[in-house]
């Protein structure tokens, strides 16, 4: 997938597991860090983000663990923590003091979780329709609301298939090509994608019944005691991790910002990316950072 004119396809070894990411711009460091439905990757999930985003910011776009060219090595388990830790290794290796984090769905679980492990390491944390940190905090989907983890699993290799699943992600279908249908299959066909997405199914089946890797997981009692300014976009049409988890979210977590997109699915920075653009630009510049109480009075 051909990406934009001024980004910069990259590499660097992050603890021995060779790591791509596009980058773009100057100035302070924002790392955006995508999902993890087959054939993801940092441009496809990050590619109207990034060139406004850079105008201001020197913005990169991990391709995580097991995802897009980043290597696959297929001796280990693909749990969220092995992720997590990659995304440490990669700020580590770029030698960044400290960053701004925004992640997207499992993407936003790995960012939020990073901070919990480093919180001297992020200034500010923006999350995006994020299922895996509902899950994390205790929160479970209903029958009802697991058709789009089911489209997930499901997927076979093909066109049709990704592009049924794209479908559920992003509302506005109009925003789904072709160009983005063929990239993400040709990095799902990628040798070792098949075994990361097993082993992350295996992962999570396990910890079901594994208390010591479900600690590892889970954020409750962490995340409503982080203070660095965080904010929560979710769309109001996501169809694969419900607006419901907003609600519940909000009353569990309140340090932090909630704010719905009326015309969003589960990826609005695709969606509706030109709101999405204004927000994150406002919020990392401290211009929607909650105000002290005494301040408010």
């Amino acid at each position: 997938m051909k990406i934009d004119e001024g980004v910069i396809s990259n590499w660097v070894n992050v603890n021995g597991v060779r790591t791509h990411y596009v980058e773009a711009g100057r100035g302070d460091p924002v790392i955006l860090v995508h999902g993890a439905g087959p054939g993801a990757f940092g441009w496809a999930g990050w590619r109207q983000t990034i060139p406004v985003l850079a105008k201001h910011y020197h913005v990169m776009a991990i391709d995580t663990l097991g995802f897009g060219y980043t290597d696959k090595p297929t001796d280990i388990v693909y749990s969220d923590q092995a992720s997590v830790d990659h995304l440490a290794g990669f700020i580590d290796a770029l030698c960044l003091d400290k960053v701004n984090l925004c992640g997207n769905s499992r993407g936003a679980y790995m960012a939020a979780k990073y901070t919990l492990d480093h919180p001297k390491r992020v200034t500010r944390l923006l999350m995006v329709s994020s299922g895996s940190i509902a899950s994390a905090m205790g929160l479970d989907r209903t029958g009802a609301q697991k058709s789009g983890m089911r489209r997930l699993e499901h997927y076979d290799g093909t066109a049709a298939s990704m592009r049924g699943f794209v479908e559920i992600i992003v509302h506005d279908h109009s925003k789904i090509t072709d160009e983005l249908i063929d990239a993400r299959v040709k990095m799902a066909a990628l040798p070792g994608h098949d075994y990361v997405q097993k082993s992350q199914r295996e992962y999570r089946e396990r910890m079901k019944d594994d208390p010591n890797e479900r600690q590892l997981f889970d954020i409750r009692h962490r995340l409503p005691m982080l203070t660095i300014p965080m904010y929560m976009l979710w769309g109001a049409r996501d169809s694969f991790a419900p607006p419901a988890f907003a609600d519940q979210l909000r009353d569990m977590l309140p340090n932090v910002t909630f704010e719905m997109l009326e015309n969003s699915g589960h990826q609005a920075q695709n969606d509706e990316s030109d709101r999405f653009n204004e927000i994150a630009l406002s919020f990392f510049r401290g211009e929607r950072d909650r105000k002290p109480a005494s301040a408010a009075a």
